[in-house]
């Protein structure tokens, strides 16, 4: 067994202003590197997070939630003020259940822009 996951998002790019019910960070879960198998997320708590790089601050820390667990994958809705200030964001999607927590084992980058005020 693998101790991790490897993760792929649907967005690279966010402006740290815009916010809205229907915009959200998407993204899938997989069990191999070349993303070719679904992670099933069935029973685990989603926690998403950014770092920077070399640093252990976490900037973001939403929970997320599961959109289809057998298809490995997620959303986390974007809300007023979550989003941290302009720079390059390591991403780190948290698995957790009891006796389990997971990491993504691959490198995984948001950059967020200066979004209009």
């Amino acid at each position: 067994m693998t101790l991790g996951y490897y993760l792929t998002l649907d967005q690279s790019i966010l402006f740290n202003n815009n916010f809205s019910d229907t915009f959200k960070i998407t993204g899938t879960c997989y069990t191999d590197i070349n993303k070719t198998v679904a992670f099933n997320l069935t029973g685990y708590t989603l926690t998403l997070r950014f770092y920077r790089e070399g640093g252990t601050s976490d900037y973001y820390n939403q929970t997320a939630t599961i959109t289809v667990a057998a298809s490995g994958t997620f959303e986390e809705a974007v809300t007023d003020g979550t989003l941290p200030i302009e720079g390059l964001y390591l991403i780190d999607l948290v698995l957790s259940k009891s006796g389990t927590q997971l990491s993504n084992l691959n490198r995984v980058e948001m950059l967020i822009k200066r979004g209009p005020d």
